[in-house]
């Protein structure tokens, strides 16, 4: 590709015809943090934690969280870029920091689908062959299956993608709900097998300090993938506003529904009857809520849909992403290949996919490749946590510019991000000094980042990379509009 092709390639979006709306952007930030999955793998891990109180990491959580979707959606406002924290990391910091920032995203989008795809077919053989469960070439052959499914539906377009994943999203939040609903019914009649106090809420009731803590790292994991819904900031009607606003509405939304049904479900089984049951305990908390009805293949079904929604936004977050990164000429140049007519990243997208069955066959082929992808992907909670506090830090740093406007100001444009890079900050270190994040799984984190920090290094010094040659710039301060 020449010189000037790349520079169209820069200063074009991705596409001509921006068609994603506000409600597009929410269901893809709804979809891709899997509260039906995500509650499947976390609810057990809550209780353990701080016991019943796990309402409370989630609520205190939300304040932080709220204070990165702002710094996101305030950045986006100042440049609207589908590689997002890369891209304005890099700008207000350095161009090394904001590449890591996308390596970052990447790990986490990339082996993160992996990490989907086996779950999504060892749910499907639940529902429908029950007995192929334990063949892992068949649930890995079935998963890999729903993977292609869901590539051609992104590369169909965004708009489908959107359809599709709202209707999952209707369908598992109804579910979920209702069974929330159900539990709460049960503690408000004292007919709960798990009874509730005030106490609970307290310090003590948690287990201390390090139930909280413990808490609030896995609320983090629950809250995170919201972000999902900026990376189409460049497909977006209005560029400028929709994709900061989703991202909000995404954490608010999250944040109301996890308090619900985390303190609805959690007292429908026992403690050591849950943690028992910690694979599957959605459908056991369903059977024993609606017995004598079809409520755990039903539930199975919820955890199955969703899994799917979440893989789909995976592959679009990542595809957007390596595109912006392959326009800056540190990815491939092939990722920038578009659809002529909707701009759709399709190369990217292909790439990400493929890439994800690469990972897969891999991890079934070779146990030591799967033990490594496995210590991998524990750690992208740890990535997440790193790059949201990227993200925080880069706003409030830049908003330092506005401080003399109005105390409003200051505290939406710098107190509230400030307070979300500290959270991420206090997370990452609490992780690892707690023993929550165990040395191997930490060192393979850490050595995924450094092989990051390596391909930047020659990219910049034999690749002779230009976005790494530019420094910080005069940038205009982050207000309304400015993009």
């Amino acid at each position: 590709m020449s010189q000037d092709s790349w520079a169209a390639a820069r200063a074009q979006p991705t596409t001509s015809r921006p068609r994603a709306g506000l409600s597009d952007a929410i269901v893809l930030g709804l979809s891709s943090s899997g509260p039906a999955q995500t509650l499947a793998v976390s609810l057990a891990g809550l209780v353990a934690a701080c016991r019943y109180g796990g309402v409370v990491p989630l609520l205190l959580c939300f304040v932080p969280m709220l204070g990165i979707a702002i710094s996101y959606q305030r950045l986006n406002r100042w440049q609207q870029s589908s590689g997002a924290t890369y891209t304005w990391v890099a700008r207000v910091f350095h161009p090394y920091l904001g590449f890591l920032s996308g390596w970052m995203i990447l790990l986490y989008y990339t082996l993160g689908t992996t990490s989907l795809t086996l779950p999504a077919g060892s749910y499907t053989l639940e529902l429908v062959a029950p007995r192929l469960v334990d063949n892992h070439l068949a649930v890995a052959a079935v998963g890999g299956a729903w993977n292609v499914a869901v590539t051609l539906l992104a590369l169909w377009g965004l708009r489908v993608a959107a359809r599709f994943e709202l209707t999952i999203v209707v369908f598992q939040y109804l579910v979920l709900l209702l069974l929330a609903a159900a539990g709460i019914a049960l503690l408000a009649r004292g007919a709960a097998p798990v009874h509730l106090s005030w106490s609970d809420l307290t310090l003590s009731g948690l287990g201390g300090m390090r139930g909280l803590m413990q808490g609030m790292l896995i609320a983090c994991f629950m809250y995170s993938g919201w972000d999902a819904a900026v990376y189409i900031n460049e497909e977006s009607r209005d560029r400028i506003e929709s994709p900061g606003r989703a991202a909000i509405a995404s954490v608010v939304m999250l944040a109301i529904f996890y308090a619900v049904t985390v303190l609805g479900l959690q007292a429908v089984l026992p403690s050591a009857e849950l943690e028992r049951h910690a694979g599957d305990a959605l459908a056991q908390i369903g059977g024993r809520l609606f017995p004598h009805t079809p409520a755990a293949a039903i539930i199975s079904l919820v955890v199955l849909t969703g899994t799917l929604a979440t893989l789909q936004a995976a592959v679009i977050s990542a595809a957007r992403v390596g595109f912006a990164m392959a326009r800056d000429r540190v990815m491939p140049a092939l990722l920038l290949r578009t659809d002529p007519v909707s701009g759709n990243p399709r190369a990217a997208t292909l790439i990400m996919s493929l890439l994800n069955l690469a990972l897969l066959a891999l991890a079934v082929a070779t146990g030591n490749i799967a033990r490594a992808l496995s210590n991998v992907v524990g750690s992208l909670g740890l990535i997440c946590v790193l790059f949201y506090g990227l993200t925080a830090a880069a706003a409030a740093w830049q908003a330092r510019r506005t401080l003399g406007r109005s105390p409003a100001d200051v505290f939406v444009g710098t107190v509230l991000p400030g307070l979300g890079a500290a959270f991420m900050g206090l997370v990452a270190i609490t992780a690892v000094l707690s023993g929550a994040t165990p040395p191997l799984v930490l060192a393979y984190g850490l050595g995924s980042i450094a092989l990051g920090a390596g391909i930047a290094v020659l990219l910049h010094r034999a690749g002779h990379r230009a976005f790494f040659a530019a420094r910080q710039q005069t940038l205009p301060a982050l207000t309304r509009g400015s993009g």
